[in-house]
């Protein structure tokens, strides 16, 4: 697999007609966010702890660490 090396930052949006609680985890659970968006992770996301993203299909992987600093509105 290729590794990403850079630093990089990213903002997403998008409108998801779901009950809050079930969209959370769908981002937290590899469970299901494997479905939709990345092929593995290294595990379930939490504040602090640094995982790994793997895209099989591109043969990318990414490590990276949750920083949560974002404002809810």
């Amino acid at each position: 697999m290729t590794n990403l090396n850079e630093v990089s930052f990213s903002k997403v949006e998008m409108l998801i007609r779901k009950p809050v609680h079930e969209v959370f985890e769908a981002f937290i659970d590899p469970s299901i966010t494997t479905k939709f968006w990345f092929t593995k992770s290294s595990g379930r996301l939490e504040e602090g702890k640094r995982f790994r993203w793997d895209w099989k299909m591109y043969g990318v992987s990414k490590r990276l660490r949750l920083a949560m600093n974002c404002l809810m509105k």
